[in-house]
């Protein structure tokens, strides 16, 4: 069974970042996994603040329709141009990640800006949770999405919260106070502010889940 560890401040083992175009991470969490990434993949318009901090893309993927003629220039030589329009800079990331090879990545930047956006970002996200093990960090809390029975570290107390897009997704849990009503969630909102029992917690589930974690 897969382990999920939380993230932490010091975190310097994310493999692959994606960062999207929503609110830049400025500090805590967010900030320290971006410093220490090896790679990092940024959605169109992204890569100008990412430049702004001082680091350079690894590859930027999209429409490109938000990228300054300058950074086109600096950046042209990792421009990965995708002009399919029914799907996103977000989404067109993720399959380039996956056509790296990449076995994880950790989203930075998918919230803020546009609350329809933020909301499609973890839909998104769950929807591509079989190809890849993905987790998407925010400002008080991460994402992850799994798509079979996983342990998550934790402490007695923590707030939880799950989500299955889907009401006929089998879920049960070991080791938070509240159990889902019939071993599924009957709606978006039936899995949000759970608590943790104790130092880690088991969710077992036969489709794509959210589970998100409090700091």
């Amino acid at each position: 069974m897969k382990r999920y560890p939380l993230a932490k401040h010091t975190d310097r083992d994310a493999e692959c970042v994606i960062l999207a175009a929503g609110d830049f991470p400025e500090q805590g969490v967010a900030r320290g996994v971006l410093e220490g990434a090896e790679y990092v993949i940024c959605c169109d318009s992204a890569a100008e603040e990412l430049l702004q901090m001082g680091r350079m893309p690894d590859a930027v993927v999209g429409d490109l329709d938000s990228l300054s003629e300058r950074v086109r220039e600096e950046l042209s030589d990792r421009l990965h141009h995708v002009p399919d329009q029914n799907t996103n800079d977000l989404w067109k990331a993720v399959s380039y990640a996956v056509e790296r090879g990449f076995k994880r990545v950790t989203v930075l930047g998918g919230f803020g800006r546009r609350e329809d956006h933020s909301i499609g970002n973890v839909m998104l996200l769950a929807a591509r949770a079989a190809e890849l093990e993905i987790r998407m960090i925010a400002s008080h809390g991460e994402f992850d999405f799994v798509c079979e029975d996983a342990q998550f570290e934790s402490w007695e107390g923590q707030q939880v919260s799950l989500f299955t897009p889907s009401t006929t997704t089998r879920i049960g849990i070991e080791g938070l106070l509240y159990a889902p009503p019939e071993s599924h969630l009957p709606g978006l909102w039936y899995g949000v502010s759970n608590q943790s029992c104790a130092e880690s917690f088991t969710i077992r589930t036969d489709g794509p889940t959210v589970v998100y974690r409090l700091f």
